[in-house]
C-alpha cells in the first residue's frame, strides 16, 4: 500500500474530498482522515466499490479492505506514536451505518486518550463525516448496563454453541480448548473451526445481544500485524461467514463489528 498521487476517490457520501484527505489507497480501497475525527488520527478505510454492506464486496475486494487497515494501523502509529488502535464496522442501517457506503473505522489509541475508555464507543455511534450531520439518523440502539449482564452457565453456553453449529456450513475440526488471554475455553463453547484450523469462534460469557460473539484465530497474537497471511486472511474469511450464519439465525438485517 503507498501513498495516493491522485484522488482514488472524488466523494464519500456527499463530501467532495481533496488529496489531503487520502492518507493511502490499495488495489480496490481507500484510506480517507480528517473527516470529524473523535480522536487525533481517526480513519477510515473505503471499498473503492460502493457498497452498503461488507457482504456485497467481493472476497478479493473484502480481504484488500482488512489488509489495508491493517496497514493503515500501522501508519498511523509511525505518525502519531499510538500504543493500540480500535476498529469498528457499523455494516448496514440497522447496526448505526451513517451513510450508504461501507466503511471501517481505525482509531489510534494512548493511555489516557479518554477519561473512561469505552467511551471511543459512544463517540463513534455518534460520528457522521459531515460537520452537517446527515439527514436521517439511523435509530439508536439500546445497550445494557454492564451491571445488569449476568455470566452464563458453562451448560447455557454449551447450548447456545451447539445450536449455531448447526447453522455453520462446512466446519473444520474443534479443539480441545481454546486459549483467549489469559482464559481457556472449552471446546463445546466454539460453534465455528475453519477447515485450514485457523481460527474459531465461540460464544461470550456476557453477550451484549443475542448473537454477540468473538471470532478469534487459533494462535493468540497482541497485534493483528503479528498474524501470517494466510492467518489474516482465514480470520476475515471466518469473520463473513459467522456474521453471515448468526443474521440468518437471529433474522438481523446488519451487524456490529469491533476489533480491539
Amino acid at each position: 500500500m503507498a501513498s495516493p498521487e491522485a484522488l482514488a476517490l472524488s466523494s464519500f457520501a456527499d463530501i467532495r474530498l481533496t488529496a489531503s484527505q487520502q492518507l493511502l489507497r490499495s488495489r480496490s480501497s481507500v484510506t480517507l482522515q480528517g473527516l470529524q475525527p473523535i480522536l487525533p488520527g481517526h480513519s477510515i478505510v473505503v471499498p473503492l466499490d460502493k457498497v452498503t454492506r461488507l457482504c456485497e464486496l467481493p472476497e478479493d475486494e473484502m480481504l484488500d479492505l482488512w489488509r489495508a487497515t491493517c496497514q493503515t494501523e500501522q501508519e498511523l502509529r509511525k505518525q502519531l506514536g499510538s500504543t493500540a488502535s480500535n476498529w469498528a464496522v457499523f455494516d448496514g442501517w440497522f447496526a448505526g451505518q451513517p451513510v450508504p457506503h461501507a466503511h471501517v473505522h481505525v482509531v489510534p489509541r494512548k493511555a489516557k486518550d479518554l477519561e473512561k475508555n469505552d467511551q471511543v464507543y459512544v463517540a463513534l455511534e455518534q460520528w457522521t463525516p459531515s460537520p452537517r450531520g446527515i439527514s436521517e439518523t439511523p435509530p439508536a440502539i439500546e445497550w445494557p448496563e454492564d451491571e445488569v449482564r449476568k455470566k452464563r452457565t458453562s451448560d447455557e453456553m454449551a447450548a447456545e454453541a451447539q445450536g449455531y453449529r448447526m447453522a455453520m456450513p462446512g466446519l473444520g475440526s474443534f479443539p480441545e480448548e481454546q486459549a483467549f488471554a489469559s482464559h481457556r475455553i472449552p471446546g463445546s463453547h466454539l460453534f465455528y473451526a475453519s477447515k485450514s484450523g485457523l481460527s474459531v469462534a465461540l460464544v461470550n460469557l456476557k453477550p451484549l445481544v443475542p448473537g454477540h460473539v468473538l471470532v478469534v484465530p487459533r494462535r493468540s497474537v497482541p497485534r493483528m500485524e503479528d498474524l501470517s497471511e494466510e492467518e489474516f486472511d482465514d480470520l476475515f474469511r471466518s469473520v463473513r461467514l459467522v456474521q453471515a450464519a448468526l443474521e440468518q439465525v437471529h433474522g438481523a438485517e446488519a451487524s456490529r463489528l469491533g476489533i480491539q
